[in-house]
């Protein structure tokens, strides 16, 4: 059973995603608008860190999640918490003590992302968990983007190519980071997905996600035990997975990625809970 609910929610997908990836150009232009978050001010006061009611009893399990807009849960119905708090939630079932610190920020960028993961007191944090989830890049991409672009990599001198060259040596630092931060935790990347379904350009679109989701998987292979969670396909002329902004994940959209995210966990049995 758990096989084949793999296969069908892991496999397939992830083969469909690369293969069927939605586009780009409308998203694009939606995230300078805000949708995805304006680029994060360096000169900002720190975002404080959220107050979390953590596991204390035996068998608590710790889940941290990092990135932007898609991790805080933006979209989502108020309080549900985004895709951390639902897998949380799959887990709690199966008996486990969780908590979540969840420490996403809209906006955030790679090089924001990087600056975090790299302060001791993030680091001890980080290295307290059972599971690391993470969204990061998405940003980068839709950034780069200038408003009067009618495509993404069309020259050589693209600023999106360069922004993915950036956007990839930052996300390598980001994993060797967590990792030596937490040499054992599963980390859990999402890849990235457009949930627009009109592009004047759809070709170029398609290749530009591509390029973006193949970066984050070369990104994941030297840190170990990352895995890049495919997107892409969930959303594919699936509008009604979308929040009304059209851009983020909808609680369906949430719960999708949950669930993709599950089935790629091989977690040891709970410990029964003494009565």
């Amino acid at each position: 059973m758990l096989r084949t609910r793999r296969l069908v929610l892991w496999v397939l997908p992830a083969v469909l995603g690369l293969a069927t990836a939605g586009v780009f150009a409308a998203g694009f232009v939606a995230a300078l608008k805000g949708r995805l978050g304006e680029p994060v001010d360096p000169s900002a006061p720190p975002v404080p860190a959220p107050t979390v009611a953590m596991a204390t009893s035996a068998g608590g399990f710790r889940i941290v999640a990092l990135g932007d807009s898609l991790t805080r849960g933006a979209g989502d119905a108020a309080g549900s918490g985004g895709y951390p708090e639902r897998v949380a939630a799959v887990l709690r079932k199966e008996g486990r003590t969780v908590a979540v610190e969840n420490l996403a920020i809209d906006g955030i960028e790679t090089r924001d992302l990087l600056r975090e993961v790299e302060d001791p007191g993030l680091a001890q944090r980080i290295a307290g968990a059972n599971l690391i989830l993470l969204s990061i890049s998405g940003n980068d991409l839709s950034h780069s983007i200038p408003a009067s672009a009618g495509a993404p990599g069309e020259t050589a001198n693209d600023p999106t190519a360069m922004a993915l060259k950036e956007s990839s040596l930052n996300l390598q630092r980001i994993l060797s980071s967590l990792r030596s931060s937490n040499p054992s935790a599963p980390i859990r990347l999402l890849g990235l997905y457009n949930p627009f379904p009109e592009s004047f350009d759809r070709r170029t679109a398609k290749e530009t996600l591509l390029k973006w989701n193949v970066a984050l998987e070369e990104a994941s292979y030297a840190a170990g035990g990352v895995t890049v969670v495919p997107t892409a396909d969930l959303f594919d002329e699936r509008p009604d997975r979308l929040s009304a902004d059209r851009f983020h994940p909808g609680p369906s959209g949430y719960g999708e990625i949950a669930s993709r995210i599950l089935s790629t966990l091989n977690l040891p049995a709970a410990t029964p809970r003494r009565s």
